[in-house]
Parts: C-alpha cells; structure tokens; sequence
C-alpha cells in the first residue's frame, strides 16, 4: 500500500504537514460528515494536496468517530510529522527509519517546550497508535514486532479503547487545573439577565445550557421543529441529532459538532423557557436562504456557527464579571477576581446544570439520563423523578427570581450609563 519513501524528508524544505478536512455524503443518514485528513502545503504558495497517510485517521481507528476525534488524533500526527521536518535531513531521512527513539525524543521535546502532562500523554497514545498502524504497513522495519503486538487495548474512564503506549518519556509533574465548571447558583438568574440585555441572540441557548446541559454545538445544531414539550411539567425535549448547518465553513471557522445524538429533557424554571423561546421566534425571523429551519441565525440570516455563539458567550462573561465588580458586595467582588482569572467558556452551562440537579438525585444513573449521558429507553425508569428534581430546583432558585432580578432591572440604566457605554 504504501512505499517506505513516502516522504524524503531531507528533500523537503518549504513543506509543512497540515490537518485538513472535507465534507461526505452519509448514504443511510442523508447527513453531511466532516472527516480530518493529512496535507501536505507549500508554504510559499499556500497551495496544498491530500497525503496518504490520511488513512491513518479515516481507514484506521477512527474512522468511525466524530470530526473533533479525528481532528485531535490528525492535529497529534502532524506536529510529530513536522517535527520530523526539522529533523529530517540529520537522522530522519523516511518513514521507515523511524524507531522508538525517535518518538521517546519528539515526546521529551514536548516536555522541553513545557507543555501539560495530559497533553503529552494524549500525544503518546495517538504516536503509539500511528506505530502500529505503520508497522501493519510494513514500514517500521527498524521497531521489533514484539514491541507492537505486546501492547494491549485498554479502557480509559470513559470506557473509549486505546493501545498502551510504547514510549516512556520523562512526563512533567501534574498541575492543578484553573478551569471553572459552574456559575455558583445564586448568580444564575443575574447570568440570565444580563445575555439578554447584551447578547440576546443566545439567551435562549444559554438557558438550554444551564437548565438543560446542551453543549454549544449541540445548541446551534438545533431546528425549530426540534422543540417539544412533556406533558405534565411542560418542560421541553429536544432531539439532539448532528445537522451541520454550516458546512461552507472550515472547522477553525467554527463548525460545530454534536457529541451525542440523544432525546435531551430541558427543565422549565418558572416559565423562563417558554418566555425566551416565544420571544426568541419572534425576534429571529427564520431568514436562512437554504431553509435550513435553524433556530439560531446570526444577522446576516445564516445560521450561527459555533465561532459566532462562543464571541456573543464572551461578551456576556465579561458584562456579568464587570457587574459584579462594579456594583456587588464585598462577597460578590471576590467572585468576580476569581472568575476573571479562571478559565471558563460556554462549557460552563453544562457544568452548572450538572451542579443544579446532582444533589437532587437518588443514584448515578438518574443524573446520567439527565445529563443526556446514557440512551434514552435504558433511562425510561427515571422519567417520573425528573418532576421532583424540576421543583426542587426551582425552590432554590425562588428568592434570586423575587430578590436578585427586579434589583437587577432597577439599576440597569445606571449599569448601562457608567459602565458599558
């Protein structure tokens, strides 16, 4: 399949490896998949063709896995491919001089660049996957078959498969993480308040996020038509299925990706669901000349890309950070320094949801199903108890809704005045 001299790389010296991507047809689906493939570009001209070794990622062990998998294993192999550019020419010269060596001093040199752990060891097991891969090709002569059929496919904790790795580099020390999962509950209904004053396109999706656990691709992946209401407690399930809107745009242009196809229960609090899809049909005219039926659009009447949501989500986190540091008590002022210097995003909603409905649960597998984690009809069981984990959510949130809003509402055109002119 594949000649040991693929790549001369001592004869190569304006070339770089890329990861690209391009849009399938799925026959049984009738849906666009975006699969990640390997380039190879002239720097000079920017011009670039597919390579081979793309088969890797989409022949190989991920071929059946989403876009942002076999995006992230592509992404692994071309920085260990172009660091065998700078290489090439003094000890790497083809593919098939490759040794362990050799990958152990492209790990270590990542370590060198201060790169975290988790990041290295991430690199290792896709470098050990690319190995095997390699060695099934015939083309790592130099790498002992032992060394690759001893390793044994293992679980990690979310139960994915991979290849222990072959390597051994000196791994770096693990530090602890500043990433924040959850907006502390007392201040969701300010959180609420001010997207709407600022970035009222996503209000509506930012509820779906805390109220409902989406993550922002599975929320700009969504149609009109997918909004549907449980009878009973008139919360909202929504079928989460990959649409991709957008494919006219490149994955670092924000293509978005559903990471589930699931039925996902959004909980409604005090009606504010309702209200801000009512208002949110009104306001977002389906304008999309592709009919698309997109509930979320931006101004131009395409539908939004995640790049667009995740820029209106950073707007709103710095509005609600100067609020709190401008106008708050002295407990509020501290909020606001530590989640100035943490690292949040729009994944923080689903993190809150998470916090909101976990100590209202009876065992792990309710807050699965309600997170969307487990199959719908493996759930079916738990359907009854969601009602009472609805009310019990909506008890805590009682006093900001009468308190913390209509003070929010009463200094709001002073909040406008001085601070975001």
């Amino acid at each position: 399949m594949f000649q040991n001299n693929i790549v001369n790389l001592n004869e190569i010296v304006n070339i770089e490896f890329i990861t690209t991507s391009v849009w399938t047809d799925c026959l049984v689906t009738k849906v666009k998949k975006q699969k990640a493939l390997i380039g190879l570009r002239n720097k000079n001209t920017g011009f670039y063709v597919i390579h081979p070794l793309s088969n890797f990622i989409i022949n190989g062990k991920w071929r059946e896995r989403e876009f942002n998998t076999q995006r992230k294993h592509a992404n692994n192999i071309v920085k260990f491919l172009n660091f065998l550019l700078r290489e090439g020419g003094e000890k790497v010269k083809s593919l098939s001089e490759l040794d362990l060596v050799i990958g152990n001093r492209y790990l270590n040199s990542m370590v060198n660049e201060g790169l975290r752990r988790d990041t290295i060891t991430d690199s290792a097991r896709t470098l050990t996957a690319f190995y095997i891969w390699l060695s099934k090709q015939g083309l790592l002569p130099k790498v002992k078959e032992a060394n690759i059929e001893s390793k044994k496919q293992i679980n990690n904790t979310n139960n994915k498969q991979y290849y222990e790795s072959i390597f051994n580099p000196i791994l770096p020390q693990r530090v602890s993480s500043n990433r924040r999962h959850l907006i502390p509950i007392k201040y969701i209904p300010l959180f609420l308040e001010i997207c709407i004053l600022y970035a009222h396109p996503i209000a509506l999706g930012i509820y779906l996020q805390i109220f409902g656990g989406l993550r922002a691709g599975e929320v700009v992946n969504l149609k009109r038509t997918q909004f549907k209401k449980k009878l009973n407690s008139n919360d909202f399930l929504l079928n989460i299925k990959e649409q991709q809107f957008r494919t006219d745009l490149k994955d670092s242009s924000g293509a978005s990706y559903v990471k589930k196809i699931r039925k996902q229960q959004v909980l409604q609090i005090k009606d504010w669901g309702n209200i801000l899809f009512k208002d949110h049909v009104v306001f977002y005219k389906d304008k999309d000349i592709n009919d698309t039926g997109a509930l979320f659009i931006n101004r131009d009447g395409l539908p939004m890309s995640g790049k667009s949501y995740s820029q209106y989500f950073y707007n709103v986190k710095e509005k609600f950070i100067c609020f709190l540091r401008d106008y708050g008590t002295i407990e509020d002022k501290i909020v606001a320094a530590d989640l100035r210097t943490s690292d949040w995003g729009t994944h923080i909603g689903r993190g809150t949801f998470t916090n909101l409905i976990a100590g209202e649960i009876d065992n792990p597998a309710e807050l699965m199903f309600l997170r969307g984690d487990s199959d719908l009809l493996s759930s079916l069981p738990y359907l009854a108890k969601t009602e009472r984990v609805r009310k019990r959510v909506e008890e805590r949130l009682e006093h900001m809704h009468n308190e913390y809003i209509p003070e929010l509402i009463r200094r709001e055109k002073d909040f406008r005045k001085k601070v975001f002119k």
